[in-house]
């Protein structure tokens, strides 16, 4: 069990000192710009200042909009702009008390990692839009995704996050079957084969099954993110492996039809079962009431753990409408670049470890 390193922990008391207000600011993001960089999320400790709601949701739109102006003077496409989305709540399914997410990009119709042209100069880049209808999010191709704790809920309030680039590098290198490919073009082949596979079957979604390469037309169909919802039973009809697969999985732990899917998902394309994968990849943030997450939505997936009904979010996305364009393809390409591994992260505490436990 993994938690944030100390610098990913943005201290906010900046802002309650003696300091002008835009000077605090731009301390306050320039330590979160750097952080980013490194390890592909922060935290903003706003709820640490016990601030109101009205001020602390104010302080974390200011703190977006500056982190934004400072991302585009560090090579950002200058056209990003903030998304303030509708609040969230955390749908419970009924007789379940919680609800955990898998790993996803946020808007994943049209948000997610692809290579940079200048990686990949045969890569079409109409395909980073993989579908223009059935999605439950926004259109704009996300960047950055950053969420407002406006109430942390009743269960856990702890968003988790893996670091994509690390986990595309490992499954490429375990293969062993990809001869010269770098890793952008590796992916842009599994990419273009999904893209192959919803013409057969019709998914809005991308998937990590097919991100990772897998070609099991069930898995690449069938999106998997709500643990506990059951699979939908037409789904099942359609696609009759499910049944099997979500009868009884890898690892013989995970609790419902979903999880015991996604542990074969990344069995099959990680070579590490559901349990595994998260002691190897998973990466603890714990958040209060009125703190600000704010992670790269493109080289990181996130999640949720156990988060209860009261729980509330607001998103604060950092958005593109056209993910194309020189400066676009330079950021890209920077960004695949971020520092990966195990130094990204740090040991929990035994204490910290049975709170999120």
């Amino acid at each position: 069990m993994r938690f944030p390193a100390t610098e990913q922990l943005i201290d906010c008391t900046a802002l309650n000192g003696p300091a002008p207000w835009d000077q605090a600011v731009a301390e306050v993001v320039t330590e979160a710009a750097t952080a980013l960089r490194r390890h592909g999320f922060v935290v903003f400790r706003i709820g640490a200042l016990r601030w109101d709601e009205d001020r602390s949701r104010d302080v974390a739109h200011q703190l977006t909009a500056a982190l934004r102006t400072r991302l585009v003077r560090d090579g950002a496409p200058g056209e990003m702009y903030l998304e303030a989305d509708a609040a969230q709540p955390t749908p419970v399914p009924d007789a379940r008390q919680v609800r955990t997410l898998l790993p996803h990009h946020d808007g994943q119709h049209s948000s997610y990692l692809t290579p940079s042209l200048l990686d990949d100069p045969e890569w079409d880049p109409t395909l980073r839009t993989f579908s223009d209808t059935g999605y439950t999010t926004t259109h704009p191709h996300k960047l950055y995704q950053g969420i407002f704790i406006a109430h942390p809920g009743e269960g856990l309030s702890v968003t988790t996050y893996y670091d994509w680039l690390r986990i595309l590098d490992d499954v490429k290198e375990l293969r062993g079957d990809t001869g010269d490919l770098s890793t952008p073009r590796w992916l842009a082949r599994n990419i273009r084969d999904s893209f192959a596979a919803t013409r057969r079957n019709g998914s809005a979604y991308p998937t990590v099954a097919g991100f990772l390469g897998l070609t099991e037309e069930a898995l690449l169909a069938t999106p998997l993110l709500h643990c506990e919802r059951p699979l939908a039973e037409a789904v099942k009809e359609r696609f009759p492996l499910l049944r099997s697969l979500s009868t009884r999985c890898p690892c013989g732990e995970c609790q419902g039809e979903v999880r015991r899917v996604f542990c074969h998902v990344t069995t099959l394309g990680a070579g590490l079962n559901w349990r595994e994968f998260r002691e190897r990849y998973e990466i603890l943030a714990p958040s209060e009431r009125f703190d600000l997450l704010l992670g790269d939505n493109l080289t990181m997936h996130h999640g949720g753990l156990a988060g209860g009904p009261g729980r509330v979010i607001e998103p604060l996305c950092l958005v593109l409408d056209e993910p194309r364009g020189p400066a676009y393809e330079s950021w890209l390409h920077g960004m695949w670049r971020r520092p990966t591994g195990d130094a990204t992260a740090a040991a929990g505490s035994a204490r910290v470890a049975e709170v999120a436990r």
